[in-house]
């Protein structure tokens, strides 16, 4: 067993101003590019604040960053998606979700005809996505929009990065 003296040595050293100039930490953060700009500035503005602590950002994607984090790989993930249940389950760390960014979708269409503004709920868009609806004509959409005369052409979604963003919806 150590002695007393020793022991409050080791923890002078390591609380005082001295100890912790020299003590450097980097928190490495993998993530999607949509948020990469947001984390990079946070990650910049904490250094001012605690120069100790370090934030590195890698853009690699949401799937690669939930990879990292989960086989221990990462300190954070920037991921612009919550990581499937059954990979939390599974994975050799335990992580925490917290959500830090709120991004906002903007959706864009081009139907021809009267149609100048098409209304979609949520779960509407959601079926459209995952391929469930694939008219203008389908029922759901003309629930929606009761006044309007919705061509019977299909829906093709249009994806202009793997991000998730820039998606088209042209008829």
């Amino acid at each position: 067993m150590g002695s007393p003296s020793i022991l409050l040595g080791i923890s002078l050293t390591i609380l005082s101003p001295d100890g912790l100039a020299q003590t450097q930490l980097v928190l490495v953060t993998t993530g999607s590019t949509m948020p990469e700009q947001l984390y990079v500035l946070w990650g910049d503005e904490y250094y001012k604040l605690h120069p100790e602590t370090q934030l590195r950002y890698l853009a690699v994607g949401t799937s690669e960053s939930a990879k990292n984090v989960l086989s221990g790989a990462g300190d954070l993930d920037g991921g612009d998606a919550p990581i499937p249940e059954m990979q939390l389950k599974e994975a050799a760390y335990a992580a925490l979700e917290l959500p830090t960014v709120l991004a906002g979708i903007a959706v864009f269409y081009n139907v021809p005809g009267n149609a100048t503004s098409i209304r979609l709920s949520g779960p509407a868009l959601a079926n459209i996505y995952l391929g469930k609806t694939t008219s203008w004509s389908d029922p759901e959409i003309a629930r929606l929009n009761p006044d309007g005369k919705l061509p019977d052409l299909p829906i093709k979604v249009h994806q202009a990065d793997s991000a998730g963003r820039g998606v088209l919806l042209p008829a």
